[in-house]
Parts: structure tokens; sequence; C-alpha cells
């Protein structure tokens, strides 16, 4: 019997992903991360939920980015700011969030939107990862973490790092446009707390979440913890036992921003 090669730690994985259709559903069981708060025996993880997610594989990040890019034209910056007044939303020092702090940050996320369509984005971890190949075949939609140590830059990942958290080589990174989620298990100590952020940092946020890119999801794929997931028909399966229908309408929507 032929084995199959991949650059990926997870030959299960991968040729499942592989087998998928470009374009299809793919539904995902895990628990997220959450967030480590306090100290010594004080320390909680907040925001570690475990949920169901659909999402919509193997569509065009440039794409995505293009289109939230051509979507600033639209944004509103009074909106932003009465949106943040009227939830009560402050910076990090207890202050509103103003026009000029909107304009600043419609502003450089143009410039970031605009810097990674055309190559230039300095901020950009792609150096880290390599799509997913399977056979000599990529597939859209996955990428793979790998070590970077002797390529002249400092590698983070968890052999080189010896950070127990850090990423393993060879492990997947599952891209999507999110359709749906559903909580199943709620997070022991409740949900993370608002990040202390600047004035531009959140009108960032906010304005992001009137983008297609808002859509944009990555979850990572580890051998070892516990995750489930279902490509293709069964994902669409899936999703509608647990009381959310994958129609037509739905995946026509999703494609006109992907």
């Amino acid at each position: 019997m032929k084995t199959m090669k991949t650059n990926a730690n997870s030959l299960l994985l991968a040729t499942l992903l592989k087998d998928a259709r470009v374009g299809t559903f793919t539904g995902l069981v895990t628990t997220k991360k959450g967030i480590a708060r306090g100290k010594g025996t004080d320390r909680k993880t907040f925001g570690d939920d475990t949920v169901h997610v659909t999402i919509l594989t193997g569509f065009s990040y440039k794409g995505l980015v293009e289109r939230s890019l051509k979507a600033l034209d639209g944004v509103n910056a009074g909106d932003i700011v009465a949106y943040a007044f009227t939830k009560g939303i402050t910076d990090k020092n207890g202050q509103p969030i103003t026009l000029a702090d909107v304009a600043e940050a419609l502003s450089e996320l143009q410039v970031s939107f605009s810097s990674t369509l055309d190559g230039t984005n300095e901020s950009t971890t792609d150096h880290v990862y390599d799509p997913l190949v399977v056979d000599g075949e990529t597939v859209r939609g996955s990428r793979v973490y790998k070590c970077v140590a002797g390529s002249g830059v400092k590698c983070h990942c968890r052999n080189c790092s010896g950070d127990e958290k850090a990423p393993l080589p060879g492990t997947i990174y599952l891209q999507g446009l999110q359709i749906y989620s559903k909580v199943l298990v709620p997070a022991v100590n409740g949900p993370a707390p608002a990040a202390q952020s600047a004035a531009k940092t959140i009108a960032k946020d906010l304005i992001k979440k009137q983008l297609p890119i808002r859509r944009y999801a990555q979850y990572i794929l580890e051998p070892g913890q516990q995750w489930l997931l279902r490509a293709g028909g069964t994902a669409a399966l899936e999703a509608e036992a647990r009381g959310f229908i994958v129609t037509d309408e739905i995946l026509e929507a999703i494609q006109k921003i992907a």
C-alpha cells in the first residue's frame, strides 16, 4: 500500500482535509485556549469554551482583504464613535473613543490591507508557515507551522524555545470563513475579560466588525488535543443536527466575500 507524504504531523487529518472539496463546509468541535489571569493559586483561565463552529474553507484570503479594503470607504467614523459610546466602550485609561482615533485606525487599516495585497506587509508571520501539502498537492484553506531555525531569524517553535505553549512544528492551522458558532460547554470561569487596549486598537476592532474580514477564523489542530473535525457533507449534517441548517443561500452569501 502506498504511503502518503505530507508536511503535517498528522497524516490522518491531512488526508481528510485533502479529500474535502475546495470551498466546502468544515465542522469543528474544539475547546478554545482561553486567557489566563491572576497569579499563583489565584490564576484562572477564562474564555475556554468548548464550541462547535462551521466554516467555509478553500477561499482566497487576498480576495477577502481586497473586499475589506474597498469596504473601508463605506465606514462612517461617526457611527463607530456613537456605537462605542452607546456600549460604554472606552480605552485602557477609561477615555471614550474619538473621531480622531477612528480616523487614525481607518488610515492604518488601509495601509495594512494594501501592503498585504502587494506583499510588503512587514508585520506578517507568513515566514513560519507553509501550505499544507499531501502527496505533492497543496490543500487550500490549511497551512502548516514550521521550524525556521537556521534561516537567519529567531525560531519560536516549541522545539527551539522549550515553551510548551509554543506551536509544534507540523501542526495544521485550519483557515476559513466562520458562518456558525455555538457554545457547547461554557468556560468554567466565564468569558475572557475585555482587553485593556489603546483607543486606536479598539477602533480598529470595531471597524473590522463591519468588514468582510470579520468572518475570517483560524483554528489550531494539534495532535493529542481534544477536537473533532468533519469535512464536506458530514459537516453540514452535523451542523443541522445542532440546529443550524446549511442552505444554498447561506453558501452563496458567504462565497460573495470569499
